[in-house]
C-alpha cells in the first residue's frame, strides 16, 4: 500500500478535498502535552509538515519508503526526523509527550496486532503522556449507499499539467468480522482520455465501534479522556458520527 502512483496521488486527492479538518483538532491535543510528539502513519507529511511549520516538535513514522521519500522532498527547509518502521514493533530510541495516529491509519493494521501496537505506543510515552487516534465507521458501505462489488469513481482531480488523476474503487464487506476490503485503481489520463499511468492496490481495513476502542485502550494501560465525533471539538460522537476521534492518556498507578 501507498507506493508508486498511489503514493504520488495521495496528497493530490487530499488537497482537492479542501482544508484539513483534522489538523485543528490535533493542534489542540498537542498543546496539552510538553515535549516532542510522534506521528504514526505520517505518510508524505500531509499533517506532519504543517505542524512542524507551526513550531510543534514532531517526528514521523511510516512503513512506506515511497511516502517517506515524498515527505522529505516536500519538507523544504525542514529536516524532519522520520522513522521507517511498522507500528507493531517500532523502536525510535526516544520517549514522547504525545503520540498521534491520524484518520484511517490504525484500521489498516491486522486486528490481531492492535494490542501489541498500543503496548508499544505506551512504552514510547512518558508517564501521563497523551494518545490521539481517529478511526472511521464505513456507513456508506454498511447501509448500502454504495453498491458492493461494483467499481465506482471515488476521486478525480485535474493536475497542473492538464492531465486528470482518478481513483476507482470497488469494495467487499464482512459485517460480522467488521472487515472492509477496498480495491483501488489509480490512473492518470490525458486530456483526450488516454490512460498514461495506472496501478492497483488493495486495502484491508477493520472498523471499531467506540466501546471497542475504549476497552482496547483500557486493557493497554490508557484512560480515555474524550471521544469526539466528526472532528468537531467539544462535541461527543453520536450514533451518526462517521469519524471517531479518541483522546486518551497513559495511565500510571499512583
Amino acid at each position: 500500500m501507498y507506493d508508486q502512483l498511489e503514493a504520488r496521488l495521495h496528497d493530490v486527492f487530499w488537497a482537492a478535498e479542501g482544508d484539513n479538518a483534522e489538523l485543528p483538532l490535533i493542534k489542540g491535543f498537542l498543546q496539552q502535552y510538553a515535549g516532542s510528539a510522534l506521528e504514526l502513519g505520517c505518510g508524505s507529511g500531509r499533517i506532519l509538515l504543517p505542524l512542524l511549520a507551526d513550531g510543534y516538535l514532531m517526528e514521523g513514522l511510516d512503513n512506506s519508503e515511497d511516502m517517506l521519500r515524498l515527505c522529505r522532498e516536500s519538507a523544504g527547509d525542514f529536516s524532519p526526523v522520520l522513522h521507517h518502521a511498522g507500528m507493531e514493533d517500532f523502536r525510535t530510541g526516544s520517549v514522547y509527550g504525545a503520540v498521534t495516529i491520524p484518520a484511517f491509519t490504525l484500521q489498516l493494521l491486522p486486528p490481531d496486532t492492535i494490542a501489541e501496537v498500543f503496548a508499544n505506543i505506551r512504552d514510547h510515552l512518558h508517564p501521563g503522556g497523551g494518545l490521539y487516534l481517529t478511526t472511521f465507521i464505513p456507513w456508506a458501505e454498511l447501509t448500502g449507499e454504495l453498491e458492493e462489488g461494483v467499481w465506482f469513481l471515488d476521486q478525480e482531480t485535474e493536475l497542473p499539467d492538464g492531465n486528470t488523476a482518478q481513483c476507482h474503487t470497488r469494495f467487499y464487506i464482512k459485517r460480522l468480522s467488521q472487515e472492509l476490503l477496498r480495491e483501488h485503481r489509480y490512473q492518470i489520463l490525458s486530456p483526450a482520455g488516454e490512460v498514461l499511468e495506472s496501478s492497483d492496490s488493495v486495502h484491508k481495513l477493520t472498523w471499531f465501534w467506540p466501546r471497542e476502542i475504549g476497552k482496547i485502550l483500557t486493557d493497554a494501560g490508557f484512560s480515555t479522556q474524550q471521544i469526539i465525533g466528526d472532528f468537531t471539538a467539544g462535541e461527543p460522537c453520536d450514533d451518526n458520527s462517521q469519524m471517531i476521534t479518541v483522546i486518551a492518556r497513559r495511565h500510571d498507578d499512583e
